[in-house]
């Protein structure tokens, strides 16, 4: 049973159908990011992955981004969904850490506000890509559902 860290996207707030659905998956933990009014620093975010120590870090658009971050510095595999990791209407620069760790990036083939193909350029071959057809930037509960536990069965095998 994985221990997750699920960071919400900009839209959106804590809770929710991906979270009850990672709740009944084992340990779930899903703070409220406020993203637009925190000033956040790598230093608080790696404060927050020590609270959780989280044995995956899931995220959704800047949550993605914010996760990433932290899979740079702690080492921890990360599964990301659109990840705003270009095109960010608020403005975090971090610096990546220096550790290897594992990505996993899901791609919406007809996102139009982080658009997969530029995000295809920045991570090169440093991240497993799917691509998903018919999905915008938000992800439905019935993909997240498909894809998280495809996820776990190619971990297990």
């Amino acid at each position: 049973m994985k221990s997750v860290l699920y960071l919400h996207g900009l839209e959106s707030t804590q809770g929710g159908e991906k979270v009850n659905f990672l709740a009944a998956q084992g340990i779930v933990h899903a703070p409220a990011m406020q993203y637009r009014t925190k000033i956040w620093s790598v230093d608080l975010l790696i404060e927050l992955f020590e609270k959780c120590n989280p044995d995956l870090i899931i995220g959704s658009s800047i949550g993605d981004y914010f996760a990433d971050i932290l899979g740079s510095y702690t080492g921890t595999e990360v599964l990301l969904f659109n990840p705003a990791l270009h095109s960010r209407s608020v403005d975090y620069n971090f610096r990546y850490g220096k550790d290897k760790y594992r990505r996993t990036i899901i791609l919406g083939k007809e996102d139009t506000v982080v658009l997969p193909e530029i995000t295809k350029e920045i991570v090169g071959d440093t991240a497993r890509i799917i691509d998903v057809m018919g999905m915008g930037h938000r992800t439905p509960i019935d993909s997240f559902i498909a894809i998280y536990t495809q996820h776990l069965k190619r971990e297990t095998t």
